[in-house]
């Protein structure tokens, strides 16, 4: 019987000692799986998170496609790039002598573009005529000039024969 109960000690200390295991085990991966979950729940949200945000940009990208895109070519043509403007004495030129008006014109400085800003030129003009209603069509003409271009400032001077206004502006280039 001695060896029964000696066995029978072995056989309970280690069947007590397996089970005292397990349960440290499993006390020990339910903080640890508890945690893994909290971290999968957060990585969850995280995610639909991030696929709503990639959705908006689809549907940004598929409103620029359709809407936007077609005004950059309205933009290409009114915004001249640099190299454009070699022209724009002679073409404020020839836009006066379409308003039978008499014309002068220099430069007055520049603003070089940035990455955040359009590029613009400063010029001054004297348009002159013996008729109002002739320089007044020549600066609605201005306003509507082919460039997008912005009038800063007029001043009127007149004598006698002549009224001359003196014109400061802008063109805008990219």
């Amino acid at each position: 019987m001695n060896h029964f109960k000696k066995r029978l000690t072995v056989e309970l200390s280690v069947s007590l000692l397996i089970v005292t295991a397990l349960l440290i085990g499993i006390i020990f991966f339910k903080g640890n799986i508890s945690d893994y979950s909290q971290k999968i729940r957060d990585a969850r949200a995280l995610l639909a998170s991030r696929t709503g945000s990639v959705g908006q940009l689809a549907d940004l990208r598929l409103q620029y496609n359709n809407k936007a895109n077609n005004y950059m070519n309205v933009l290409q043509n009114i915004i001249p790039s640099y190299d454009q403007l070699i022209n724009l004495n002679r073409d404020l030129q020839l836009l006066a002598s379409q308003n039978n008006v008499d014309y002068g014109f220099s430069f007055a400085g520049e603003n070089p573009k940035t990455s955040q800003t359009l590029g613009s030129i400063a010029f001054n003009l004297t348009a002159s005529s013996d008729n109002f209603n002739y320089l007044l069509n020549y600066v609605k003409a201005l306003q509507n000039f082919r460039y997008l271009s912005s009038i800063d400032n007029i001043s009127i001077k007149s004598n006698k024969d002549e009224i001359s206004f003196f014109i400061k502006g802008r063109i805008f280039y990219r």
